[in-house]
């Protein structure tokens, strides 16, 4: 079972303990039904069939009728017992005073040449004398019954005395032995009743503990997973802090070197010019060649310098412009270049953007060009992108002028132009200071537009999407 998972709970112990209380309660039922029946009074009628069939088997299975008579009247616990012929008289008898002697009363006479069952209650006429002794006085009133003997001719004659016939009547107020046993069989049922309840009870509670420790083991295990997901968003920030600790220490520790190198060798050559110039003797054109080496290093230092503020500047302050929509001459003519493409097309485009930073973008693509060995370079304006980008910045327009400069160069390492418009980033083994693709890219955002580069070693190809309308078009500015 999983952790917070909790079973659902089974019916089986109800349907098991159903059954053994219902067999619990059959059984006690059983018992007192059987209890009552072996002890409610039977009446004489039933003590005198069963006696009288008592008799006819045993004398059926006696060797002689003397026999008989003793062994049914000690079975039976009838001192008066006798057997009638099927002319009425008395063959044989526990009582020498009826032995021999013809039966008196006229109903058992009748019952005899009926064979039928005849029962009545009479005073003796004379006394009766069981073993010497007189048992019943004269004009004791016994219950005399008859009854046929079954496959014969004879009859068997039964005396009973009032009072021992009334105490036969009432059964014994003891327990009979199948009371006791269904007693014991319901009694085991009621124990194994209650031991199907505990133990259901036990695991019932089990159960419940299992389930407040399985929701437990739930909680702690959601808090160990927010826990590990802490961590782990935890140990991730750190290696991304570490890992842009690490790109910060290698951009300053290239920067330095750059830094180091691009302004020590013009800064070199002009020093190296003002001390010629001072202390050498030299002709006008080396001094006026000095003189140009030392202006263009001049202005290199100058970049430089403008460069880093300029990213500072954009880096703490951030670009502000007021972009305007500019006609479409008024763009191409900002940039001073070689301008062919789709621009003769009769359409009217206006561009949302502001020129001097477009021109300054334009002629810092094609200065950075022409630094990296580019003889040639080309700068189109169309109405569509023609390019397939393998790098592509900032989201482009919907409606857009597309601005491309292309150049011959050597191209761009495609491992390094992923990194080319990252702040300081350069190829090893070009010149400058990593600044000028990021200043690009800082002012192109700035211009709501965007930025995408082709580059094989046959050349480079830059693509500036700037937002424009077109009169006859639905287009709206941005």
């Amino acid at each position: 079972m999983r952790a917070g998972e909790v079973r659902p709970r089974s019916t089986w112990w109800l349907v098991v303990s159903g059954v053994i209380w219902a067999l619990a309660m059959t059984s006690l039922l059983a018992a007192v039904v059987h209890q009552q029946s072996a002890t409610k009074p039977i009446g004489e009628w039933e003590v005198f069939l069963d006696d009288a069939e008592t008799a006819a088997v045993i004398l059926r299975d006696a060797e002689s009728e003397d026999v008989g008579v003793r062994h049914a009247r000690n079975s039976l616990g009838i001192e008066a017992f006798s057997i009638v012929d099927s002319s009425g008289i008395v063959m044989s008898s526990t009582s020498r005073t009826l032995a021999d002697r013809p039966l008196a009363n006229p109903l058992l006479a009748s019952g005899v040449s009926n064979g039928r069952f005849t029962g009545l209650a009479e005073a003796t006429a004379e006394p009766i004398e069981i073993d010497g002794v007189v048992e019943w006085p004269e004009g004791t009133v016994l219950y005399q019954v008859l009854a046929p003997i079954e496959d014969g001719d004879e009859f068997v004659l039964l005396h009973y005395d009032v009072s021992e016939l009334l105490a036969r009547r009432a059964q014994p107020g003891v327990i009979d032995p199948l009371t006791t046993q269904l007693l014991a069989l319901g009694g085991v049922f009621v124990v194994l009743g209650a031991l199907v309840f505990i133990g259901h009870s036990r695991a019932a509670r089990r159960h419940r503990e299992l389930a407040t420790e399985s929701e437990l083991l739930r909680k702690h295990s959601l808090e160990l997973e927010d826990a590990n997901a802490e961590l782990a968003a935890a140990r991730r920030k750190a290696e991304q802090a570490l890992a842009l600790a690490e790109e910060k220490m290698r951009i300053r520790s290239e920067f330095v070197l750059m830094i180091n190198h691009e302004l020590r060798t013009p800064l070199t050559s002009v020093v190296t010019g003002a001390e010629l110039m001072r202390d050498g003797d030299i002709g006008p054109d080396e001094r006026r060649d000095l003189i140009d080496s030392m202006v263009t290093n001049g202005k290199r230092l100058s970049e430089i310098i403008d460069q880093i503020l300029a990213v500072a500047r954009i880096e703490n302050l951030g670009l502000t412009y007021e972009l305007e929509s500019v006609p479409l001459e008024t763009v191409c003519a900002a940039i001073d270049s070689e301008i062919s493409g789709e621009t003769s097309d009769p359409v009217e485009v206006a561009v949302r953007t502001d020129v001097r930073t477009l021109a300054l973008i334009v002629s810092s693509l094609a200065d950075n060009a022409r630094t990296h060995g580019a003889e040639t370079v080309t700068v189109e304006c169309n109405l569509v992108s023609r390019l397939q980008p393998m790098v592509a910045l900032g989201e482009q327009p919907k409606e857009a002028l597309f601005i491309t400069v292309a150049d011959d160069g050597p191209g761009i390492d495609p491992e390094f132009l992923p990194r080319a418009f990252e702040k300081f980033e350069k190829n090893s083994f070009s010149s400058g200071t990593g600044l000028g693709l990021y200043l690009v890219r800082l002012m192109v955002e700035a211009l709501d537009g965007s930025i995408s580069v082709h580059t094989s070693p046959s050349g480079t190809t830059f693509e500036l999407a700037l937002p424009a309308f077109v009169r006859d078009r639905t287009m709206e500015a941005v």
